[in-house]
Formats: C-alpha cells, sequence, structure tokens
C-alpha cells in the first residue's frame, strides 16, 4: 500500500507519534445491500478490529485532539438513521420522514446509518472504528421510499427539513438527474440559514457508465453552493467535483448490531467530507458555511504534479490551519485554492526547521507550513 502523506500523517510522523495503519479484518465483512435490493438490512456477524484505510488515512487521533464535533448536528438525507445501532447511542435525534410522514430514527435500507456511521459513530469496545466527529449529533431525514426510489421533491423538502432543524451541516447521500426550481430553491435557503450542504456526485439507482458515455449530472451536487465530492480513484469525466475523498476499503456499521459492512463510493466520501466539515464548524464556530467551503477546499492536498483533477480531503489541515478564509462571492468549482505560502527564504521551511517546530509546538506550527511542506515534497517526486 503506498502511503499518502496528509498534513496529519506527516505531523505523527514527525512528532514522533504512531500511525495507525490499516489493518484488515481477519474475515472480511459482508457489502452493505443496495438501496431497493427488496429486504432489510440484517445484522452483520463481522465486526473489523481495526482502522479501515480511508479512516486512517485521516488521522482521527490528531484531529480528536483539537475537536470531536461536540456541538454540531449534520443532518443525513438519505434513508433515515437507526437509533438502534449501538456505536449512535444517544446521537440520534427522531428526525423527519418527508416521503412517508413521522421520525425518521429506523433504517430498513441501511445506508443512511452507514452514512451516519462515518460521520459521527462514537468509539466502542472491540474496534478502532469510529466517525469523523464521533460528538456530532445526527438529524435523519428520510427522502428514499422503500424500494430504494427519490425524486427531486422529497430531496427539495428534506433540505427544507434539514433547515427548520438548525443543521450546520447537510449531508445528501445521492442526487437526482433532474434539476428542478423547488430544489434549487431549497439550496439557495440552506445557504441563507448559515448550512453548508455536502453533496454526493452520484444519482440514486444509477448503473454503471458505459465507457465513452457523460455520466448524467447530478443535483444538488452541480449546484455551484454546494460542495460536490466523489470517490479517489473514479473516474470524474463530465462531473463537476469539488473535492474528492478516500472511500475505497471503508466499513461502516449497520442499522442494528455491532457488526460492519464494507461500504463505498461517492456518498461514503461526502460522508468523510461532512464529518471533516462538523469537526471545522466545531472548532471554529465563528465561521460562515461559505468559509467552512474555503477552508475545506484550501486546505485540501492538491493533485500529484502533472496530473488535473480535484483536490483530496485533508481532514487535520481543514481544522487545524491558521488561516481563515473570507466568504466568496461565489464558492469556487472545482479544484484547490491556494493558500498564502511562506517566503523561500524563511529557514522555517527547511526539514530540520519544520521537525524541531513540530517538536517543540505540536501541529499548530505545522498547520501553518502545510503548503510549504506538500510543495517541498512535489518537488522531490
Amino acid at each position: 500500500m503506498r502511503w499518502s502523506w496528509t498534513a496529519g500523517t506527516l505531523a505523527l510522523a514527525l512528532a514522533g507519534l504512531p500511525i495507525a495503519a490499516p489493518v484488515s479484518a481477519t474475515q472480511e465483512p459482508p457489502a452493505l445491500p443496495v438501496p431497493g435490493s427488496g429486504s432489510c438490512v440484517e445484522a452483520s456477524s463481522v465486526v473489523v478490529a481495526a482502522m479501515s484505510a480511508p479512516q486512517a488515512r485521516m488521522a482521527p487521533d490528531l484531529v480528536s485532539s483539537l475537536t470531536r464535533g461536540r456541538g454540531v448536528v449534520v443532518a443525513v438525507i438519505d434513508t433515515g438513521v437507526s437509533d438502534k445501532a449501538p456505536a449512535l447511542a444517544g446521537a440520534v435525534w427522531p428526525g423527519g420522514d418527508v416521503v412517508g410522514g413521522g421520525p425518521a430514527r429506523d433504517d430498513c435500507l441501511g445506508r443512511g446509518t452507514a452514512l451516519a456511521g462515518i460521520v459521527a459513530a462514537r468509539p466502542i469496545a472491540g474496534t478502532a472504528l469510529a466517525g469523523m466527529a464521533p460528538e456530532a449529533t445526527i438529524l435523519p431525514v428520510r427522502v428514499v421510499d422503500a424500494a430504494g426510489r427519490l425524486q427531486p421533491q422529497a430531496l427539495a423538502a428534506g433540505i427544507g427539513f434539514a433547515v427548520d432543524q438548525r443543521a450546520s451541516v447537510i449531508l445528501v447521500g445521492s442526487g437526482v438527474a433532474e434539476d428542478s426550481p423547488a430544489l434549487r430553491d431549497a439550496v439557495i435557503r440552506a445557504t441563507a440559514a448559515n448550512s453548508l450542504i455536502v453533496a454526493a456526485a452520484t444519482i440514486a439507482g444509477q448503473q454503471s457508465v458505459t465507457a465513452g458515455q457523460t455520466p448524467p449530472v447530478s443535483y444538488p451536487a452541480a449546484y455551484p453552493l454546494v460542495l460536490s465530492v466523489s470517490e479517489a480513484g473514479a473516474d470524474l469525466s463530465g462531473q463537476q467535483v469539488d473535492l474528492i475523498a478516500p472511500a475505497a476499503g471503508a466499513y461502516s456499521i449497520g442499522p442494528t448490531g455491532d457488526g460492519h459492512y464494507r461500504v463505498g463510493g461517492p456518498a461514503v466520501a461526502a460522508a468523510y467530507v461532512a464529518g471533516t466539515a462538523a469537526l471545522v464548524r466545531s472548532y471554529h464556530p465563528g465561521l460562515r458555511w461559505a468559509q467552512v467551503h474555503e477552508r475545506l477546499l484550501s486546505t485540501a492536498e492538491a493533485p500529484a504534479a502533472g496530473t488535473t483533477g480535484p483536490a483530496t480531503l485533508d481532514a487535520y489541515a481543514a481544522v487545524a490551519a491558521l488561516t481563515s478564509p473570507r466568504p466568496p462571492a461565489a464558492p469556487p468549482r472545482g479544484g484547490a485554492v491556494t493558500m498564502p505560502m511562506p517566503s523561500p527564504g524563511d529557514p522555517a521551511v527547511r526539514a530540520a526547521g519544520i521537525a524541531g517546530s513540530v517538536l517543540l509546538l505540536g501541529g499548530v506550527v505545522l498547520a501553518a507550513l502545510i503548503v510549504t511542506v506538500r510543495s517541498v515534497r512535489r518537488r522531490r517526486r
């Protein structure tokens, strides 16, 4: 496995702290069934003891030393979220079912619970798997019907419900192929209420796209006011994506029991971004939604030299970076935002200076040098 040195993993190494390497379970957990498979998700009998590869890449031990997401409400707009999942005990509000009415704290299909686990699963004995923001609160919003179908009207109503419940981060697990005035208005209303929308750049029920075909546009991910996310390593041809995050090899919880499932795809990547957004909003409570949007982009790891495409989420940098960007007039679409760089002649940018500073001052100094470290690393490639 080739490690990518994010700010978090670099800080751990320079400080002499152990880096959590992803370790496979003795028995591979089952894949989470696709919504619409016709039956409710049963409890998995496989408990994964170690972190998944995507979770380890986020340097959770380092991030959690700064914040764990306390005080932030994250709406998970998908299939509902089960409050019977042990790792989400006490974390799930009743929420709302905009399709059938009533609360949404149950989840037959399981995907919403899995996404909520990526965002805010609490640590439990027997496993190192935990959410990005394990002290955040989950607001479940069901917009997908029992057959796995999603309509634009339901998605718009779900975003509106999340705004009414004062969710500061709104995670949309899948989108629709149709643009609609109601959905556009819901997004505008959410940003006016200072809610950040993180949406997976995928369409509910979408099958694989044949080579050479342009994938359909996904809404609300295609709207400029929305942070559009896909998974690292995916073919993004023709898609409007702001940020990518690792999702391959991820595990998460199911609606019942202590067991885990294999998960992946743009929705899981978006859940990692939404969890990071919750950390940023908890650690920097004065930031507006557009500033959080900008911060996630400006601190992301740029593509390797000679390549193009969206930048990759860097959770530690997003939380710890010293810059506090001003809200842009219109949030940028696609690609990292340039951060101010120290003077090339500054001795603090030398490797010895970096190591000494980190050992002396910890992650705070490192955050100020994130861009310089990455620049040096790329020149060595």
